[in-house]
């Protein structure tokens, strides 16, 4: 089947015509050859090597103010930063000062273009004034459009970048204001040893308070380390959520072209990419259960290929018929307006980010509003 979905955000998907598979051309399908010929057929030959030119470039990332910071201390950074605000709200194009009296010591996430940096004094109220992190990652967080009082999951959440991006939008300028505090953050990740490092981090940058229990209920921020595939986890006994954010294991093809490791392109195959999509379409459908009616799940890979991106959607739309009434929703304008250039990309089940014209990514997303639930889906709820 063929999928065509509107744009009007008052109707739900729509199931149209049945359509043959296109044809698929003769071309190699494992290594350097494989990954080349498989982009040069989506792309095309002239788009790929432009793609393929920007790729090699070194993407600088942005400074992310810390929205927990007071006032006082976040002017300071700006001055001896040289900050120049981006697109992207709170994140700022920078200098590294050259008074090693103002510089602040960094955790590196190579493979994930993430740096943190350590608490500092008493002025800084006890947290971390910034973080270094990728503008798509930040556009990402900020596309799930949360609202103070949500219930938030953050099912892939390590490092921890997006997570202060939610925390932010979620609980800082109540915490500023010293009001009470409404929602929660559920900021999951699978791996153990992961999800030590995401709670450390987050920990040093959001306000003491988001981890005080009140009443004898839970904290504002919860750290889980559950697996998405699974039933009955520590994610769904905290739900329902009114937003999620999906930013799922994918095929990084930056970080393959950099070849660190054992992470090379002479390790990438079609085969792998299917593998990643059966998972990701598992995840993503898992997902929707988790969701209130009327909430929404950002899906979201640093994928190139259709196999990981716009195919996922799709087979999760064609899986969902007869549980769920989904929604694909186009991205608001004021979204939109924090790409450079106004180059985002949108396909026909969601948006890629591409850094040949944007500068950010690759990146891709997809919002997905559920609508409603039928009545079988209904009975399958464990809340």
């Amino acid at each position: 089947l063929k999928f065509s979905v509107s744009s009007n955000l008052s109707g739900p998907v729509l199931f149209a015509t049945a359509a043959p598979p296109p044809p698929r051309l003769a071309m190699a399908t494992r290594g350097l050859e494989g990954w080349h010929a498989a982009h040069s057929e989506r792309f095309g030959a002239e788009r790929w090597q432009d793609l393929h030119h920007a790729m090699h470039r070194e993407v600088d990332p942005l400074l992310f103010l810390n929205p927990f910071l007071p006032p006082i201390v976040a002017e300071a950074l700006e001055e001896e930063y040289s900050l120049v605000p981006s697109s992207v709200p709170g994140a700022y194009s920078f200098e590294m000062p050259e008074n090693p009296t103002f510089q602040c010591r960094l955790e590196e996430f190579p493979h994930e273009n993430a740096f943190f940096v350590e608490v500092q004094g008493p002025a800084g109220d006890g947290v971390s004034p910034f973080a270094l992190l990728e503008g798509a990652q930040l556009l990402v967080a900020h596309a799930l459009q949360v609202e103070e009082g949500d219930e938030v999951l953050d099912a892939c959440a390590a490092p921890g970048g997006k997570a202060l991006v939610l925390a932010g939008a979620l609980f800082a300028r109540a915490a500023a204001e010293g009001r009470r505090l409404t929602g929660r953050l559920v900021a999951n990740e699978s791996s153990k040893r992961r999800a030590a490092e995401l709670q450390r981090v987050v920990r040093r940058y959001a306000h003491p308070v988001v981890f005080e229990a009140h009443g004898g209920g839970a904290a504002h921020i919860i750290f889980t380390s559950a697996d998405l595939s699974t039933p009955s986890n520590s994610m769904e006994r905290n739900g329902p959520y009114d937003r999620i954010l999906l930013d799922v294991p994918s095929t990084n093809d930056h970080v393959l072209l950099k070849g660190h490791g054992a992470n090379t392109l002479e390790q990438w195959s079609m085969g792998k990419l299917k593998v990643h999509a059966d998972k990701q379409v598992k995840l993503l459908h898992n997902a929707l259960w988790l969701l209130k009616e009327g909430g929404i799940v950002l899906y979201s890979v640093t994928a190139l290929s259709k196999e990981e991106t716009d195919d996922v959607i799709e087979a999760v739309v064609r899986k969902a018929s007869g549980k769920f009434v989904l929604e694909i929703l186009p991205l608001d304008q004021h979204i939109l307006c924090m790409v450079p250039a106004l180059a985002a990309e949108q396909t026909h089940w969601g948006t890629h980010l591409l850094p040949d014209t944007s500068g950010f990514g690759p990146r891709y997303f997809s919002r997905i509003r559920l609508v409603k639930r039928t009545h079988a889906a209904v009975e399958h709820l464990r809340w």
